[in-house]
């Protein structure tokens, strides 16, 4: 042959020369025998469905003996999961039919251990009848590698769900987090910063923005500088030593206009333990003084309607204050105790530009001497021996952006006199201790109950300081000079008195009145307001008389200078005691309503109904009056 080959220029390396080799042994049985007895393919034939031939690779695999095996149909090894399905695609392939040559299944060896074969059919023909062939290669190694491949890959798939649904539930925490925080952040009524050690900005919220405007960057600008030059001490402490600080004053000048304001900061650390930047929440300090006057009371509570008065002067004064309240001017109030100064001063208020500003009211009488520089203007810390940490802010400053009502003016000691005068020419104070102009917005008035001319001229009072007070002057008159005011101050008294006082039973009778109007009132509408309370609350009957009217409004001659002692004269009452002098009212009452019983009783031809309905008395009490006093009908 190789002989020929040559003859032909066949090589031994062409694959022809061995195509020719293999086909000539093949025409040997003996080879195709030895061959199948020693392939590692599982190889076995079947006739009809009864296995008829099986290589040794088959009983060394599955461990059935030819005898076994041929007593088995093609398809009884297979797993249960298949068998059906082999079994009709190989009695199919037997009559001819084309159906799938090649399968992946499981097979059982004969201890009932199933491994995966890569199968392989195939038919033959032997004496005209068609055999089936079957060849299997052992993949139960792959199969389970691929299995535990998959396995794997679906364990991998699952975590990454499982993980990728937890961040995606973390992933929305957080994005809720942050919507809320961004919320927070932006709807707290104090503007917020986050700063880092170089002063940059990181976050600033939109409060911030809006509350200084056109200076919010000229602040961020000062802050900077601050922290770079390291001016501030309580932000070097903050980035330096982790100490947070609290409701600290800060006053910068920027774009030529001066800013006040109160700020909190505390460090924010990161992750390496370093303090990288601080949170500083910051508010402008008339912020911080509205606050105060709103839960210590610093608001006005009356208005024009609340002044009770028939009177046309009062009137006149009225409609004076009105007009007093559109102007910036100072406000100079005179009057003598208990006219209602204040009442005034609260209606200018309430009617000005400035009525939703504070109204803070201080009483310059009553504070010590040496306390009232502090009071009005405030001071700062260390000014003098027991001064509050931290300094504390004055009047003039809570006031700003409203009104500071002066009472009794005319008791401030000259060297705050000076001091108020330069805040009204100045527009400005400086807290006593200090060094720092504040700018203040405020509306002054004033109020005395002394004549501050006499006052000057005795050198009590600056001339130059009553001029800035006295630009708009309003002088209230005495009660006594308006006594038509008396009945509608009493019945208003009535209407609102602690004790309740049942509507319908706020009149007062003309013997009631006619005394009222006779008293002088020296302490005014104060007093009259006193005596009404009094009488409401002393009264035995439901209805007032003249028994309820107080002693000293029928004798104000008789009402000592001090205390005297029971049975003691008094030198304003003639020599009489205070008991006899009481005992001379009483009379002079039962004789004034006994007089007034019997001229009623002529007036309405001894109607008792009427009478009694016009002294505001039941007709029962009047019966015991006319019996008492001997009254016929």
């Amino acid at each position: 042959m190789e002989d020929d080959l040559k003859k032909n220029n066949i090589a031994p390396g062409d694959k022809r020369f061995w195509e020719k080799e293999i086909f000539a042994q093949i025409k040997d049985t003996n080879f195709y025998r030895q061959m199948m007895e020693t392939i590692p393919v599982l190889v076995y034939a079947y006739k009809n469905s009864k296995v008829v031939y099986i290589n040794p690779a088959v009983e060394k695999t599955l461990g059935y003996t030819f005898e076994e095996m041929t007593q088995k149909n093609f398809w009884d090894i297979c797993h249960p999961d298949y068998r059906n399905l082999i079994r009709e695609r190989g009695l199919a392939r037997l009559r001819g039919e084309k159906v799938t040559t090649n399968y992946e299944f499981k097979i059982l060896k004969k201890n009932g251990e199933a491994i995966w074969v890569d199968v392989f059919f195939g038919t033959t023909r032997m004496n005209n009848e068609l055999i089936g062939i079957v060849g299997a290669v052992d993949i139960t190694e792959r199969k389970l590698l691929k299995e535990q491949l998959q396995a794997a890959r679906d364990e991998l798939e699952l975590r990454v769900k499982q993980r990728t649904a937890e961040l995606s539930l973390k992933n929305k925490e957080l994005t809720m987090l942050n919507r809320i925080l961004n919320n927070v952040v932006n709807n707290m009524s104090d503007g917020v910063i986050i700063v880092n050690r170089t002063g940059e900005i990181e976050l600033s919220n939109h409060v911030f923005e809006q509350n200084w405007g056109a200076l919010a960057d000229s602040i961020k600008m000062k802050l900077k500088d601050e922290i770079l030059q390291r001016k501030n001490d309580f932000i070097n402490d903050m980035f330096d030593r982790r100490i947070p600080f609290q409701d600290e004053e800060f006053i910068y000048f920027a774009s030529g206009k001066q800013v006040h304001l109160v700020a909190s900061g505390t460090p924010i650390i990161n992750e390496e333990g370093v303090v990288s930047s601080g949170l500083l929440i910051i508010r402008p300090i008339k912020d911080v003084h509205k606050l105060v006057n709103r839960f210590s009371g610093a608001k006005a509570s009356f208005n024009f309607e609340d002044i009770i008065t028939g009177n046309p002067t009062m009137q006149e004064l009225i409609d004076k204050a009105k007009m007093a309240a559109s102007t910036v001017s100072n406000v100079l109030i005179e009057g003598e105790s208990g006219t209602g100064k204040e009442l005034f001063a609260q209606a200018i208020h309430n009617y000005s530009q400035r009525s939703k500003g504070p109204f803070i009211a201080i009483n310059c009488g009553a504070i010590p001497r040496d306390l009232i520089g502090s009071e009005l203007f405030g001071y700062v810390e260390g000014a003098f021996t027991g001064a509050r940490k931290g300094g504390n802010p004055g009047k003039f400053e809570l006031a700003s952006g409203g009104t500071i009502f002066l009472d009794e003016i005319g008791d401030m000691p000259l060297e705050q006199q000076s001091a108020l005068l330069r805040v009204i020419q100045e527009k400005s104070i400086t807290r006593i201790g200090g060094t720092q102009a504040i700018p203040v917005d405020v509306r002054i008035i004033c109020a005395t109950n002394k004549d501050l001319q006499t006052e000057m001229h005795n050198g009590r009072f600056r001339k130059d300081l009553y001029y800035r007070l006295n630009v708009i002057s309003i002088k209230i008159p005495p009660l006594r000079e308006r006594k038509e005011d008396i009945r509608l101050l009493v019945n208003h008294f009535l209407r609102n008195s602690s004790a309740n006082w049942k509507p319908g039973q706020d009149s007062i009778t003309p013997d009631m009145l006619q005394v009222l109007e006779a008293y002088d009132w020296p302490g005014n509408v104060r007093e009259l307001q006193n005596v009404v309370e009094r009488m409401v609350n002393n009264a035995k009957d439901t209805n007032l008389s003249l028994a309820d009217l107080p002693f000293e409004l029928f004798f104000p001659e008789a009402i000592p200078k001090k205390e005297f002692l029971h049975g003691q004269s008094s030198p304003a009452g003639g020599g009489k005691t205070i008991l006899e002098l009481m005992e001379t009212r009483k009379k002079r009452i039962k004789d004034e309503e006994r007089r007034l019983i019997i001229d009623l009783l002529k007036v309405h031809n001894g109607n008792v109904s009427m009478v009694a309905r016009e002294m505001g008395i039941s007709r029962t009490t009047l019966y015991k009056k006319m019996k008492l006093y001997k009254v016929d009908e």
